[in-house]
């Protein structure tokens, strides 16, 4: 096949200036037999050389282990202490919104109930929850976005503000320390331990302790 025939698609044809003879009749190149052969003649082509290599190179790599049971928790700031929820309880995050108080109901923790998108949602403090000063680490950043963190297990949702939101992180399990016991009784209590992000110590809340603990903060 010459080559001005081999590529007349693009010269005469569909994809060319349409002067082609047999356009009217075939409506569409890839009704041609010219361009049937030239696109079998692409797919029989030798596979370049270059490539092979490359893709034999990539499938000699040794695999890389996966560590079983890895841990996805969403990370946030809180009082200039991060902490983390697994993402399996973590169900959104939302802009700041008044907390409309409930006279006689609310205490230290509980605070209210917020409007999340629609729905009003009760809305707790955990930075009194965990009993966390309010004091600013020098490590916190400059500027902080507060978010309101929606959580939810077994039909139970809740709302709490934070200082800001870090992200999905996974940890393996071995990665996990214990607790130190620098940090308050109550923040011990409900964390299942600390791990490091970017060498920063951050404790993964206990989901089997803080939602009770959160339910317990519902009565005055």
């Amino acid at each position: 096949m010459a080559n001005a025939e081999k590529y007349c698609w693009k010269e005469k044809g569909i994809y060319g200036d349409g002067t082609c003879p047999d356009l009217a009749r075939l409506i569409h190149c890839r009704r041609c037999p010219v361009y049937a052969t030239a696109g079998r003649q692409h797919l029989d082509r030798d596979i370049p050389s270059a490539y092979v290599e490359e893709r034999t190179a990539v499938m000699t790599l040794p695999k890389e282990i996966a560590r079983r049971g890895t841990i996805s928790a969403m990370v946030f700031r809180l009082c200039g202490e991060k902490f983390a929820v697994k993402t399996i309880y973590f169900q959104e995050a939302a802009e700041p919104s008044p907390i409309h108080t409930l006279p006689l109901k609310v205490n230290r923790v509980f605070r209210g109930i917020a409007n999340i998108n629609g729905e009003l949602l009760l809305c707790l403090s955990i930075a009194d929850l965990l009993d966390l000063t309010s004091g600013e680490q020098d490590h916190a950043p400059p500027v902080v976005y507060e978010r309101m963190l929606v959580v939810g297990r077994e039909g139970q949702r809740f709302v709490f503000p934070v200082q800001q939101i870090l992200g999905v992180h996974r940890i393996a399990p071995e990665d996990l320390a214990e607790v130190p016991a620098t940090i308050s009784r109550s923040a011990k209590a409900l964390t299942r331990g600390i791990f490091l992000l970017n060498d920063r110590p951050v404790g993964l809340l206990d989901e089997e302790r803080l939602f009770p603990a959160m339910t317990r903060s519902l009565n005055p």
